[in-house]
């Protein structure tokens, strides 16, 4: 085994203990992953997390309903010319806060949106990263998002989001809470969707490979 990989599959021992079967489909990525250096690009298979919910976030008990529609695809990373890059997906969050503008008037919708980049689920979690195209501080700009699909049903299905419990700034990709909110029937007392999670193994690649860049600060989407 060669150091990459043992680098590699060190920081991901956690993930590979839970177990990592795989029901993605052939990707549209496969044109720029390769399986080492030298060596032709190789299919992986995507992780798929959607749906909608509205959640009740349990810190926010006056105003605790958060919407969030997830459309995410792809994987956590791609190799590129024999180098891990990090950031192997596509895909939208959006997501919607009712309430007052001011305390005590009207509750009103305020949607953002997230444009994904990151996906990695095993089993019925998965992680979604991203990039919020809101008007938030740069530090703040990257978001992760847990979603869990609950093997109950849909009704108990939760899910998680970084500037809700965890700080919102300077977050690194795939660095998401614990899906901390649970599905509810929100504030019109209509329950949606829920969310569906299809997992995949990460992509591995075979051979020598160079690891991954360190993020130069906590600025993004710049």
């Amino acid at each position: 085994m060669t150091h990459g990989m043992r680098a590699l599959l060190a920081g991901t021992a956690v993930l590979a203990a839970v177990g990592m079967a795989g029901t993605g489909s052939a990707t549209a990525l496969a044109k720029e992953q390769g399986t080492g250096k030298g060596k032709a690009p190789a299919p992986v298979k995507e992780a798929h997390v959607t749906g909608d919910a509205w959640l009740k976030f349990p810190a926010d008990p006056e105003y605790p309903y958060r919407r969030f529609i997830v459309d995410a695809h792809g994987a956590p990373w791609k190799v590129v010319n024999g180098k891990i890059v990090f950031g192997a997906a596509r895909g939208t969050v959006k997501f919607d806060h009712y309430s007052p503008d001011e305390p005590g008037g009207p509750s009103k919708h305020h949607w953002g949106w997230i444009k994904v980049d990151y996906v990695m689920a095993t089993g019925p979690v998965a992680i979604v990263s991203g990039i919020r195209q809101d008007d938030v501080p740069a530090n703040e700009k990257r978001a992760n998002l847990t979603f869990y699909q609950s093997p109950r049903g849909h009704k108990w299905d939760r899910a998680g989001f970084s500037w809700g419990v965890t700080l919102a700034q300077c977050q690194q990709m795939g660095s998401g809470p614990a899906p901390h909110s649970a599905n509810s029937s929100g504030p019109f007392g209509k329950w949606l969707a829920g969310y569906t999670v299809q997992d995949a193994p990460l992509p591995i690649p075979d051979g020598e490979f160079e690891q991954p860049d360190f993020p130069p600060d906590c600025t993004f989407g710049q």
